[in-house]
C-alpha cells in the first residue's frame, strides 16, 4: 500500500470482455495480485451484446425456418401462413441464456479465485498510477506494476446516421427488441449485419441490406453463394452504398443510396463496422502511443512503455472473441515468464454464422495463388452436392476448399456449410502442428460426418501422390512386371 492508501497490485487488466476476463484468470492462477477493471459488466460485448447473444437469436431464427421448410422432409400438417413469432419470448429466452453464462463471469466468481474487481471507467494518470470513477461519482486510485489494456471496440456509426436525428439500432440493442418490425433496413454486410438480417428476415420481417458486397471480406465465390442463399429467403440485397437517411412520413425511414435511388423500412440496424475503445483512458499521461486504430503494440504485444501490453480488439487486432483471449493469455505470459511468444499471428480461424456458416483460416486464394502458382501448390475443391452429409442434410449451397503447397502442407481453407465453424479448426490444428493435407487421409473420420469429407479430399491427394516421384516410378515398373 502506497502512501495515501493507494493500493498496489503486480498486475491491472483494464477491461472484462473476453481478453480482461482470461488475462486475469491466468495471471491469478500464476500467483500475481491482480486488478480488474470494468466500466460496465463482466463479460464484454461476446457475452452481452455479441457472441451470445446472436447465436441465441439464430438458434431460434432457424427453428423457425426449419418449421417453415419442413415438408420439404416429408413432414406435414404445418400451414406455413400460422407460424408466428413471439419476439418478446425469443427476447426472454437469449437474455436467460446470456444470464446463463454470465453466472461464471461474475465479479463474486472471480473475487473467489484471488482477482480484485473495480467498476468503474479507468483513466492513467501517470505510467504506473490509474484512477477509477465509479458511478456514483467517487473514486479509487490503484498502483500498478504492469498493465494489459483490453477495452475492446464499439460500433462504428457513420456520421450522417448519427446527425440525421433517425433512430437506428447497433449489436448493442437490437437484442432488446420485443416487437418484430415489419421491414428492417440493414446497412453493412459484414458478419452482424448478415447474421441478423437472415434471423429477422426468418422471423418474418421483410430484410433489405445495404452494401456493395455481402461478406465483403471473403471470396467472392462466397459472396456469390451467400448471395443465392439471401435470394431464395427473401432477402434483398442493394449492391451500393448509403448516402444518406431521413424520416418520412408514417413513422417510415428513407435511405438514399449512391445510385439516387431510395429505400424505405421502419426500423434500422447500422452494422457497419466496429472501431477500438481508447478514449477516457488518457493514454497520453501513460505516454502510450495510439491512434484511431488502435493501440500500437509490437509482435509481443507490448506497448511502447515496457509495462504496459495491449490485447484484443483495442489494439486494432482481428475482431474475433477468441483472438482477444489468446492475445491476453499470451500478453501475461510475455511480461510474467521469461521465454517471449508472439502474440499476432495471421493463423486466426474465423467464422460467419449465418446458415450456411461461411468459415476460413489462413491464406486468402488470392494470396495462395500469388505466393504458390500454377506448379507450386493446388486447390481441393468439393461442392456440397458432392458431400453425403450434406446431401442427406437438404444443403443444396456450399463447399469445402482447402489451398496446399507441393510439399501437402494447408496453406489455407474456406468452407461453406452447416458445419463450417467447427470444420475450420481441424485444418487451423493442422496448419498449426505442420500436419500434411495427405495426413488427413489417414485419419478415420466417422461416417457420414461433414468431417469425413476432409478425410475424403487427404485421401484423394494421397492417392494422386502415389503416382508421381520415386513411388509413381516403382508402381508403373510394378505394372509391367
Amino acid at each position: 500500500m502506497e502512501d495515501g492508501g493507494i493500493e498496489e497490485f503486480s498486475v491491472i487488466i483494464i477491461g472484462a470482455g473476453s481478453g480482461g476476463l482470461t488475462a486475469a484468470d491466468f495471471a491469478a492462477k500464476i500467483g500475481a495480485k491482480v486488478a480488474l477493471i470494468e466500466a460496465k459488466k463482466l463479460g464484454g460485448d461476446c457475452t452481452w451484446t455479441g457472441c451470445v447473444p446472436s447465436k441465441a437469436l439464430l438458434k431460434a431464427s432457424k427453428v423457425v425456418h426449419t418449421v417453415r421448410c419442413a415438408s420439404e422432409y416429408g413432414v406435414v400438417g404445418i400451414d406455413d401462413k400460422g407460424i408466428s413469432v413471439d419476439m418478446q419470448a425469443v427476447h426472454d429466452r437469449v437474455h436467460s441464456i446470456i444470464h446463463q453464462i454470465y453466472e461464471e463471469e461474475t465479479p463474486e466468481v472471480f473475487e473467489s479465485r484471488g482477482v480484485r474487481v473495480f467498476n468503474g471507467v479507468a483513466s492513467f494518470e501517470d505510467e504506473h498510477h490509474i484512477k477509477v470513477t465509479h458511478e456514483d461519482g467517487t473514486s479509487t486510485r490503484l498502483f500498478g506494476a504492469r498493465f494489459v489494456i483490453c477495452t475492446g471496440a464499439r460500433p462504428s456509426v457513420p456520421r450522417f446516421i448519427k446527425e440525421s436525428g433517425v433512430p437506428y439500432y447497433t449489436y448493442e440493442d437490437v437484442f432488446d427488441v420485443t416487437e418484430l418490425p415489419e421491414t428492417l433496413l440493414v446497412v453493412g454486410s459484414g458478419p452482424i449485419g448478415c447474421e441478423i438480417g437472415q434471423a429477422y428476415a426468418r422471423f418474418g420481417s421483410s430484410v433489405t441490406i445495404v452494401a456493395r458486397h455481402l461478406l465483403a471480406k471473403e471470396e467472392k465465390e462466397v459472396q456469390e453463394t451467400m448471395a443465392k442463399v439471401f435470394e431464395k429467403e427473401g432477402i434483398n440485397h442493394i449492391p451500393h452504398r448509403l448516402k444518406s437517411i431521413r424520416m418520412v412520413d408514417d413513422g417510415l425511414i428513407e435511405g438514399t443510396l449512391e445510385n439516387g435511388t431510395t429505400v424505405t423500412a421502419h426500423k434500422v440496424l447500422v452494422a457497419s463496422g466496429r472501431v477500438p475503445v481508447v478514449d477516457n483512458l488518457n493514454l497520453s499521461a501513460a505516454k502510450v502511443v495510439y491512434d484511431e486504430k488502435g493501440i500500437k503494440t509490437n509482435d509481443f504485444l507490448r506497448t511502447n512503455i515496457k509495462h504496459i501490453y495491449g490485447a484484443g480488439d483495442c489494439i486494432g487486432s482481428q475482431q474475433f472473441t477468441h483472438y482477444a483471449g489468446y492475445q491476453a493469455f499470451m500478453a501475461v505470459r510475455n511480461f510474467i515468464l521469461p521465454s517471449h511468444d508472439k502474440g499476432k499471428t495471421k493463423l486466426v480461424p474465423r467464422c460467419t454464422f449465418t446458415d450456411p456458416e461461411v468459415a476460413s483460416v489462413g491464406m486468402s486464394e488470392t494470396e495462395f495463388r500469388e505466393k504458390y502458382p500454377e506448379g507450386k501448390g493446388k486447390i481441393a475443391y468439393w461442392h456440397a452436392s458432392k458431400i453425403d452429409r450434406a446431401i442427406t442434410d437438404g444443403e443444396k449451397e456450399g463447399y469445402y476448399k482447402i489451398f496446399f503447397s507441393n510439399d501437402n502442407k494447408i496453406r489455407g481453407a474456406v468452407f461453406v456449410c452447416s458445419r463450417a465453424g467447427e470444420l475450420v479448426n481441424e485444418i487451423a490444428v493442422c496448419m498449426h502442428h505442420g500436419i500434411k493435407f495427405t495426413d488427413l487421409g489417414r485419419v478415420i473420420h466417422n461416417y457420414p460426418s461433414f468431417g469425413f469429407a476432409l478425410q475424403q479430399m487427404g485421401s484423394e491427394v494421397a492417392i494422386e501422390s502415389l503416382f508421381h516421384g520415386v513411388t509413381g516410378k516403382l508402381i508403373a515398373l510394378l505394372k509391367k512386371v
